[in-house]
């Protein structure tokens, strides 16, 4: 799903709002989740499972921007200076996952989130937490970046800015949704 202009058929106005933390003192954490998690940073760089996190997290809302990468765009992403990503997991299942991207002395949360079965479990509040806490543990950082849109999951911003983040910037772009967001199986052959 790329940017097109203006209104039409299937194409629906989406905001973006780009959030920031200038310090570690801003983080508010989040509830204790009602479930037990076990938070792992990947140490080997893997493209199959940042795939697999990005397309079974972001499918539901229209994460489509990395779809078509091949192998080789998963592990020059996986192995950049500056990547990091961490996996959370209940009962030994995946629950949910965030990327951090460190750019100078910025680290930007680049991809965040849960697996659909997770959603209202408090673990939201909870992982964001430990995202920002390991933002901020990466030496030199002087400010966390995210941004969200209005066709993430209907508590995403509320999560940021509950977390501590301030909006810096908000913008309109419109995107064709005249097909059904991706989902984790949809084009895969598997399901119908």
């Amino acid at each position: 799903m790329t940017c097109v202009d203006g209104p039409g058929e299937g194409i629906v106005e989406v905001t973006v709002t780009e959030l920031a933390m200038e310090s570690p003192t801003l983080v508010r954490p989040g509830r204790e989740p009602d479930v037990t998690a076990l938070l792992n940073r990947v140490e080997q760089p893997s493209p199959e499972l940042a795939r697999f996190f990005y397309r079974s997290v972001g499918g539901p809302w229209y994460w489509v921007d990395r779809l078509d990468w091949t192998y080789g765009h998963w592990s020059e992403w996986t192995h950049a200076q500056g990547h990091e990503m961490w996996t959370c997991w209940v009962r030994g299942a995946p629950a949910g996952y965030f990327e951090l991207d460190r750019q100078g002395d910025a680290v930007e949360i680049a991809y965040f989130g849960l697996l659909p079965d997770f959603i209202g479990t408090g673990l939201g509040g909870w992982l964001l937490t430990r995202a920002l806490e390991r933002a901020w543990e990466v030496p030199g950082t002087a400010r966390v970046w995210v941004h969200t849109c209005t066709l993430d999951g209907p508590s995403a911003l509320a999560n940021y800015v509950a977390r501590g983040f301030s909006a810096e910037r908000t913008y309109v772009e419109y995107r064709d949704v005249s097909e059904p967001p991706p989902g984790p199986w949809r084009g895969s052959g598997l399901l119908d």
